[in-house]
């Protein structure tokens, strides 16, 4: 394990699966699956969840029931919301703690609203304005931040940061974009303020994870999860994959989450969904921590689970399995793998 925090930065990461991972096409959560999500959220640790726009009245009562099912003020809850005052004036009669403002900087869709770019940003100074006497955390968003010209979101999160945002976010809305680039657009945005920084990546060419670490190593604060990582089209940063690798990069920034509840939690998600938990993710209950080639459980037997995990199954709550093939398995033999067992039956979370 590597111990040098590489992820200082970090603060922390907020959960969407009840905002993000509703677009996925085979979301549909019952109120009590909600409270249930909501729960096991609050057992790792979620700095914050996020739900929807609560101007929706559905959307305006899964919030009121999660703020009721939480037990003091933890996690805290933020409402997803447009640059509308409707919106802002919603989220707090919902009693939200905070508000994610999606804002875009797109000519086209600026011009679709019968607005100027002036008048676009002078609606935010008042919905921020209006956010902050009523007490609420601002979080501003750019849509699509790293996949076009940073110059005018640059502008738009310069602005909602001096109008009193306490956070600005960047999304890559498309998931096209690669690491390098992550790393060296959220070092710039670090350059440009000392505001909180928060990011959102998509999964579509499967590198959400690697660009979130790399955004927090570039110097934002906050990461953008769902279980499983559910979201629109291939989804968003797993919470699972994004914890674990916290977990071995950065042992103290993971240490407050409850780790051991990932996988159930994940789980739990995936069967309410009525899909399997993919394949990559460590807390498939087939795959994650299952050895199956000769070498590795010779290795494995011999010298222990270290020489083919980055981190011992317990730590995320789930279980190795070591799985024997005649023509894959080389010599090992079912007594080899209940003595290893026995073995690890005592390992460390």
């Amino acid at each position: 394990m590597n111990n040098q925090p590489i992820l200082t930065p970090f603060k922390g990461f907020i959960d969407s699966t009840l905002r993000e991972g509703f677009q996925f096409s085979r979301a549909d959560f019952s109120p009590a699956q909600q409270r249930r999500i909501f729960g096991f959220l609050r057992r790792i640790g979620a700095d914050a969840v996020e739900t929807g726009n609560p101007v929706q009245p559905d959307i305006r009562r899964m919030t009121a029931g999660l703020l009721r099912a939480r037990r003091g003020r933890t996690p805290l809850v933020y409402s997803h919301v447009r640059n509308h005052a409707a919106d802002i004036a919603a989220a707090v009669a919902c009693g939200v703690d905070g508000i994610n403002i999606l804002c875009t900087v797109d000519a086209e869709r600026i011009a679709a609203m019968h607005l100027t770019a002036g008048a676009y940003a002078g609606r935010l100074d008042e919905n921020i304005a209006a956010a902050k006497a009523a007490g609420l955390v601002v979080r501003v968003g750019v849509e699509d931040f790293f996949g076009r010209d940073p110059a005018p979101a640059l502008e738009l999160y310069e602005r909602a940061v001096a109008r009193g945002a306490d956070r600005i976010a960047a999304a890559d809305t498309l998931g096209k974009t690669m690491s390098w680039d992550v790393f060296a657009r959220t070092a710039e945005l670090r350059r440009r303020t000392a505001a909180d920084i928060e990011v959102h990546f998509h999964n579509d060419l499967g590198q959400a994870v690697s660009n979130a670490l790399a955004a927090v190593r570039a110097g934002a604060n906050w990461v953008s999860t769902s279980l499983l990582g559910i979201g629109e089209r291939t989804g968003i940063t797993p919470l699972s994959s994004f914890l674990a690798s916290l977990y071995v990069l950065d042992p103290d920034a993971a240490a407050r989450y409850g780790l051991n509840w990932l996988t159930p939690a994940e789980r739990y998600v995936a069967r309410i969904c009525g899909i399997a938990v993919p394949i990559h993710l460590m807390t498939n209950p087939d795959n994650g921590f299952a050895h199956k080639a000769g070498i590795h459980l010779d290795a494995l037997i011999k010298f222990g689970p270290h020489k083919y995990e980055c981190l011992a199954p317990s730590v995320i709550g789930a279980k190795r399995s070591l799985v024997l093939h005649p023509l894959i398995s080389g010599k090992t033999r079912p007594t080899d793998v209940r003595a290893f067992n026995r073995r690890c039956a005592g390992e460390a979370r």
